[in-house]
């Protein structure tokens, strides 16, 4: 698999380095988001709802699929929001609100939904349709994949194409 750093754990299975990511399902993703991954895993990670395939199957690590990325996605969105509010000198409730507005589990639902994401996700077995909390935390798992694949820069671009305001 050319071009991807495998966590230590997955690199040394013999079972993993026979199965690539989804890349049609990678690609696909990072076409309909307007971000090329460096590191694709990343991408992949945030794809993975708690409970899919590959976190019950493939290692420990993954075993609560992408919501560490969400937790990563959900503070960098709070970061840039608080920069939107810090020169306002707004009292606090501002922020709060502004934050209400923005960071909801139903707009983030309503922008997965909308960019049609839920064809990429690696749901849990015998599992329907994405529930709204799940899509929720991918669109913030992929905002912290990006974050951690390229920085502050990167997210503002992504927000934008999702049609986050921050």
């Amino acid at each position: 698999m050319e071009n991807y750093t495998l966590p230590d754990e997955l690199a040394s299975s013999p079972f993993i380095r026979s199965i690539p990511p989804d890349l049609d399902s990678t690609h696909a993703c990072e076409t309909a988001i307007g971000y090329k991954f460096s590191d694709p895993w990343l991408l992949w990670e945030a794809l993975q709802a708690p409970g899919s395939w590959p976190c019950l199957q493939l290692i420990p690590r993954y075993e609560k699929g992408n919501v560490r990325l969400a937790i990563v996605g959900d503070r960098i969105l709070d970061f840039l929001l608080a920069l939107k509010w810090y020169p306002t000198y707004q009292k606090r409730v501002a922020f709060d609100e502004l934050r209400n507005q923005v960071t909801t589990n139903s707009s983030f639902n309503a922008v997965g939904n909308r960019m049609g994401l839920e064809r990429y996700i690696a749901k849990a077995p015998g599992a329907g349709q994405v529930s709204p909390k799940t899509m929720s935390d991918t669109v913030e798992a992929i905002i912290g994949a990006v974050y951690l694949d390229g920085g502050v820069d990167a997210v503002k671009v992504v927000a934008a194409n999702l049609g986050i305001e921050v």
